[in-house]
C-alpha cells in the first residue's frame, strides 16, 4: 500500500499500477484497500463479474481471482490466466473451472491451460451431475527465481520489491514488470 517515496496509494492507483485494470479492460471496477494492507476488487461487464482478493500476511501472501458468467467463446482461457499471472507473478497457482453443458460447449475452457514458465503439477477432471465438468489444475514455476505474491514483512529490498533467490538468478516482480538479475549484480 505504501510506495517507496512514503506516499500512500489509493485502491484506484493499486488497480492501475498492478495491471488489474487490464485483465478485462471493459469491466467497471469497484476497488478497496484495507488498513494496514490488503486489496479487494469487484468488476462487472454485463452479466459477467470478476473479483480479486489480496491478503498479505507474515510468512505468506495470498491472491485470488474469480470470474463468473462469461461467454466462454468470447474470452480466451489461456490469455485470461496469463493476464492474471502478470499482475501477481506467483511461484505456484491453481485454476478451477466449472463448465456446464460439457466440453464442446466451453471450447478452449474445457482443455488444460498451457502457461509459459509454469509446469502443470496436477490435472483433475470431474464429471458433474447434469452434464457439467469441473477441471482443476495446479502449476509451479519452472523459471528460476519466480516469486510468490508480495509479502508485507520479510524478503523486501530497499525499493520495496520482494525477491526470492533460487539458483544463481533472482526475479524481481514490481508494478506488473518482471526482471531477472544475477545474484552478484547490483539490485
Amino acid at each position: 500500500k505504501d510506495s517507496t517515496d512514503g506516499s500512500c496509494s489509493s485502491a484506484k492507483e493499486m488497480t492501475m499500477l498492478s495491471g488489474i485494470s487490464e485483465i478485462i479492460p471493459e469491466m467497471e471496477i469497484c476497488d478497496f484497500e484495507f488498513d494496514p494492507c490488503g486489496y479487494s476488487m469487484n468488476g462487472i461487464y454485463g452479466p459477467a463479474v470478476s473479483t480479486i482478493h489480496v491478503t498479505p500476511e507474515e510468512g505468506f501472501s495470498y491472491a485470488s481471482y474469480e470470474a463468473m458468467n462469461f461467454n466462454p467463446s468470447s474470452l480466451v482461457y489461456d490469455d485470461l490466466i496469463k493476464k492474471v499471472l502478470a499482475c501477481f507473478c506467483p511461484s505456484d497457482f491453481s485454476v478451477a473451472v466449472t463448465i456446464f453443458g460439457g466440453h464442446g460447449f466451453a471450447k478452449s475452457w474445457a482443455k488444460g491451460a498451457e502457461v509459459d514458465s509454469y509446469m502443470c503439477d496436477d490435472l483433475v477432471e470431474q464429471e458433474l451431475p447434469g452434464g457439467g465438468v469441473l477441471m482443476y489444475q495446479s502449476f509451479t514455476a519452472v523459471t528460476p527465481g519466480a516469486v510468490s505474491p508480495r509479502s508485507t514483512l520479510d524478503g523486501w529490498n530497499s525499493d520495496g520489491a520482494e525477491m526470492v533467490a533460487k539458483s544463481k538468478e533472482m526475479s524481481v516482480c514490481w508494478e506488473g514488470e518482471k526482471a531477472v538479475k544475477k545474484k552478484d549484480a547490483d539490485a
